[in-house]
């Protein structure tokens, strides 16, 4: 073989040696929405690459709008989990609470769905959820001047919950007395903005919500009473979609063991423990 040769045998070994590398480190396997997760299954998506969320966004600490980008707990844990298993994630516009789980088990219009959902049986029933993330409680607020000192005080008065949630089961499963009044509204501000104005006596909903708002956005409320239902957070995927549901809870378990779970965790809950996923 001449010098020429062999200099271009070279540079064609060297050419197809790249391309291999190039391809082994592209994680798009094309427009087909599917995604490579390191020799798993594929994982696939309503869009190659990325990792659509719906959210109310109206759910602070967990999820709430910053102008008009998305933060909170929530959103920087889905990061994590995205870039885990290598997908970008972008949130839809923000939804009706109610609507979020129909919505996933349809897998036409969000992948996952993300707003401090409790896992429970009827819930399971219409998507599939991951490991939970967070351990919660229900909780009561009324206004500082009211005089009720318990959940129960408010059987036979006009209260308040956010449409779709655990906080209006509880209060239609325990305030049994026919005076009792339930106002469901589309979100968490709004059911605060109506104990404000005095529309409702108490309002319903999480207790780290309600702690948050009581906190910092609406001072002159206070928590009456927690409620201890031992509910715990989980992200929603639809039943047809067992393979993100599965690159999901390991890109979990990673960010556990490496420390980012944990971080994310204790920036907005200091005083808690992070669960430990299973990890």
């Amino acid at each position: 073989m001449s010098q020429r040769s062999k200099v271009l045998s070279l540079i064609t070994a060297l050419i197809l040696a790249m391309s291999l590398v190039l391809v082994g480190c592209n994680g798009n396997n094309g427009g087909n929405g599917n995604n490579s997760d390191n020799g798993d299954a594929p994982v696939k998506t309503i869009t190659a690459g990325v990792l659509t969320v719906g959210s109310d966004c109206d759910y602070p600490p967990f999820i709430e709008l910053d102008g008009d980008q998305p933060a909170g707990y929530e959103f920087e844990l889905l990061n994590a989990i995205g870039d885990e298993i290598g997908l970008t994630v972008e949130y839809l516009a923000p939804q009706n609470f109610d609507t979020i789980l129909a919505s996933v088990a349809s897998g036409t219009k969000m992948d996952v769905g993300v707003s401090s959902f409790t896992i429970n049986d009827e819930r399971k029933q219409l998507v599939n959820f991951t490991t939970p993330y967070f351990d919660s409680n229900q909780a009561v607020v009324a206004m500082k001047t009211a005089p009720y000192t318990k959940a129960m005080d408010f059987n036979g008065l006009t209260v308040g919950a956010q449409s779709g949630t655990t906080g209006a089961d509880w209060v239609r499963e325990n305030l049994t007395n026919a005076g009792t009044v339930l106002k469901e509204y589309n979100q968490a501000s709004e059911l605060m903005a109506a104990l404000n104005a005095g529309d409702i006596q108490g309002a319903f909903f999480d207790e780290p919500v309600a702690a948050e708002y009581v906190a910092k956005l609406y001072t002159d409320s206070q928590i009456v009473e927690s409620i201890p239902t031992g509910e715990q957070y989980g992200i929603s995927v639809s039943k047809d979609n067992p393979e993100l549901l599965d690159a999901i809870n390991k890109a979990m378990v990673t960010i556990k063991k490496n420390g980012t779970f944990d971080k994310i965790f204790l920036k907005y809950f200091p005083e808690l423990t992070p669960p430990s996923l299973g990890a």
